[in-house]
């Protein structure tokens, strides 16, 4: 099972030790860019994250069983985070990097994503939601599509990676399109 939740102070080791793998930091953003950051300076920006500042970042969590005692364990496994987020126009882009590999390639990631969107749209009442990643990234692309995003657009040699200049390829998914998804009909809070 699979879940999210703000990110807090505490967490400040694991996303330091995520960023410090680059096959991670490049699927995440391209490059090792963000690896530079302190540990000191993720528990600082954990402690001080705000909406007024226009962008959060929640953990990533998976329940897991140990096999020696059989007890469920919660595994930070990654992060989701929005930025830009302007609450008058009610749109966001927002961000996942699944750092722990072994995690990779099981779906966990459309899973995340349709989670984070249901927040977005409920909680935060947006009406859009952005995303970004350089044209190689198939995989994240997919993902994307799977919960709704459409491709909007393509920005040639807009991303620095860590192989050279990609496009950027740009998407976005509306409250309206997302309402019309069985994810999107599941939002009942009063009986009619």
């Amino acid at each position: 099972m699979v879940s999210i939740r703000l990110a807090e102070p505490q967490d400040a080791d694991k996303l330091y030790q995520f960023r410090q793998d680059e096959e991670v930091m490049f699927w995440s953003a391209g490059g090792i860019g963000y690896a530079i950051t302190s540990k000191s300076d993720i528990a600082e920006m954990l402690e001080t994250q705000s909406t007024r500042n226009g962008s959060m970042v929640y953990v990533v969590e998976v329940e897991e069983e140990q096999e020696d005692t059989g007890e469920k364990e919660r595994l930070v496994i990654g992060t989701i985070s929005f930025r830009e987020m302007d609450m008058i126009a009610r749109h966001a882009t927002i961000g996942m990097l699944i750092g722990d590999r072994n995690y990779w390639g099981r779906g966990l990631g459309t899973e995340i994503v349709r989670q984070f969107v249901r927040l977005l749209f409920t909680r935060f009442n947006m009406n859009r939601i952005n995303i970004d990643t350089f044209a190689d990234n198939v995989r994240a692309i997919r993902c994307y599509e799977k919960v709704g995003f459409v491709v909007e657009g393509r920005r040639p040699q807009k991303m620095w990676t860590m192989n050279g200049l990609r496009d950027q390829v740009l998407m976005g998914l509306l409250r309206e399109d997302w309402l019309q998804t069985e994810d999107g009909q599941r939002v009942h809070y009063l009986d009619s």
